[in-house]
């Protein structure tokens, strides 16, 4: 441990520096708390679907890497554990040997259903506190999913507080588990100096765009559907989908083909996330039009790009922005008129004025340092308790 600062462990699912709002959400408060001092920071993924290499020690005595004073660790079963139930076993044991090896004092799980339910039994075994933390799908999908739903319920039931990052989320989780009085919601935040500088220029007046990893409940088909619509208004728009077709909308090329629109349409592919704002900074209009949400990055990452956003009125959305002043909100979801209307209503509006107000809500309300306060108050109630 370093001096008298208690050791927390962060603990995700898959690899630390994963694409996607969970991985991004990780690094970014561990090394703010790192940054903060009142803590010491592990960031430990579990990755039981990697095995280690032969002879690799299960409960490294090393971290695998440092940054900013952030210690990670990856938990990984052995070559020879078949895949599964004893592989998901392996790992757990190998958390629950690392957390007293490590002498953490409290172990914060990132996504309810999976890395929340392995962070909320390890911490039992060890007697310390724990935190689950709820991040979007873990409580839409995964309710729905028979397979997933025991592990979210125990997770949920069993963690000393809950962090949720939308009150939407959190209402959820109470209808389902009855833990209203140990969640607090934290909503994300951003550091734009993680980002670089430049604009990536896309050809057409006005660009209107999407960006992140594109998946069904990501509801980019339906900005696909919509973008006839703008055409008629604007006919030498361009629409940009920026980033990795995942397999659920594999089909995206052949709607947009079939929509009429593939000649005004550009698919970027994967892009490498500290290029974000130099494609979103390229856009007119950023669009969000998800089915559900947890926070989105994306918005915050438009909200710093002066990029003004259309998004759907789901998950935090409705908590981070100001509808009509800092966005345009789709209030409902799943429909790509509503999705079209909420594109002409924003290319109709004084965008340089929402673009600003947004900007200065991002300098305001969405700072770092209120991320980890937020999240050292729930840290220091546990350790409190305990």
């Amino acid at each position: 441990m370093t001096g008298a600062r208690p050791r927390v462990a962060l603990v995700l699912r898959g690899e630390a520096h994963q694409n996607g709002g969970v991985g991004t959400s990780v690094l970014r408060l561990a090394r703010g708390l790192a940054a903060d001092g009142r803590f010491a920071v592990d960031v430990v993924a579990l990755r039981p679907l990697t095995p280690a290499p032969p002879g690799a020690d299960p409960v490294p005595d090393e971290p695998c890497g440092t940054d900013g004073g952030v210690c990670f660790f990856d938990l990984c079963p052995a070559a020879t554990t078949p895949s599964g139930a004893d592989s998901e076993l392996a790992v757990q044991l190998a958390l629950v040997a690392l957390a007293r090896r490590r002498g953490y004092a409290l172990l914060h799980g990132f996504y309810a259903s999976s890395a929340g339910y392995h962070a909320a039994w390890a911490a039992a075994e060890c007697g310390v506190p724990s935190v689950v933390g709820i991040r979007g799908n873990d409580i839409y999908g995964n309710v729905f999913d028979h397979s997933r739903l025991t592990r979210l319920q125990w997770a949920l039931s069993r963690a000393g507080r809950i962090v949720a990052v939308s009150s939407e989320a959190a209402r959820r989780a109470d209808i389902l588990a009855g833990c209203g009085p140990r969640t607090t919601v934290v909503l994300n935040s951003i550091d734009p100096s993680a980002y670089r500088d430049g604009t990536v220029p896309v050809p057409g007046d006005p660009v209107v765009g999407t960006l992140g990893l594109l998946r069904a409940k990501k509801g980019v088909d339906l900005l696909v559907r919509a973008f006839p619509a703008v055409l008629e208004r604007y006919p030498e728009a361009r629409l940009v989908l920026a980033g990795e077709i995942r397999e659920d909308v594999a089909s995206l090329p052949d709607l947009a083909a079939s929509s009429g629109i593939a000649h005004r349409t550009v698919f970027t592919g994967p892009l490498p996330r500290e290029d974000a704002l130099r494609h979103l900074r390229g856009m007119d209009v950023f669009v969000l039009p998800s089915l559900h949400e947890g926070c989105p990055n994306a918005v915050l990452e438009a909200m710093v790009a002066g990029t003004p956003v259309v998004a759907s009125a789901v998950g935090a959305v409705p908590e981070m922005v100001v509808d009509g002043e800092e966005a345009v909100l789709v209030r409902r979801p799943g429909s790509w008129r509503a999705v079209a209307d909420g594109v002409l209503t924003m290319l109709a509006a004084d965008r340089k004025s929402v673009a600003e107000r947004a900007g200065q809500a991002v300098r305001t309300r969405f700072a770092l340092a209120r991320e980890v306060e937020q999240n050292v108050a729930v840290y220091r109630d546990c350790l409190g308790r305990g």
